[in-house]
């Protein structure tokens, strides 16, 4: 596991390599080597990475629509709290329609940097958080009940 790209420096980085082989950082964002070009390159790499993990099998495509529930625990000035949410796939929309909002400005070399990865993975490999109204807060009961008795994957990332 790895935290977004886009909060990944240099150090975290080299650290997140060494600690697996399998590491996702090494596809969304993969070292800059010496001697790159435009065809062997970060982007390339990470390609490769993704195929043979996927013909390897650490890698895979489920059978079936899946939602995946996603918890995070962490704690803050000593009280203990649990984000509930879930990943998913979504079909994209056109700016505008009113499906999704936007909620930052993005610049350009990120986006530029996002295109070439998704372009050369086929493939998109960062997931965007979003929120979603619930007003009557039946989700969270949801997902507790979804995995409830289910033993649940779990990591620890770099801040603990």
């Amino acid at each position: 596991m790895a935290p977004p790209y886009d909060v990944i420096g240099a150090e975290l980085q080299d650290e997140l390599y060494k600690k697996h082989s399998c590491n996702v950082v090494r596809l969304i964002l993969n070292r800059e080597e010496p001697g790159d070009d435009e065809v062997n390159n970060k982007y390339a790499r990470a390609r490769r990475f993704l195929r043979n993990w996927q013909s390897e099998g650490a890698l895979f495509t489920e059978a079936d629509p899946a939602i995946y529930v996603y918890y995070q625990q962490f704690t803050s000035l000593g009280q203990t709290y649990t984000r509930r949410g879930f990943t998913a796939r979504m079909r994209l929309s056109r700016f505008g329609e009113g499906i999704v909002f936007p909620h930052e400005e993005t610049m350009s070399g990120p986006k530029i940097d996002r295109l070439m990865l998704t372009a050369l993975c086929k493939a998109n490999l960062s997931q965007v958080f979003g929120l979603f109204p619930d007003p009557q807060c039946q989700v969270p009961d949801l997902l507790d009940r979804a995995v409830d008795g289910v033993t649940p994957l779990e990591a620890t990332d770099h801040w603990g």
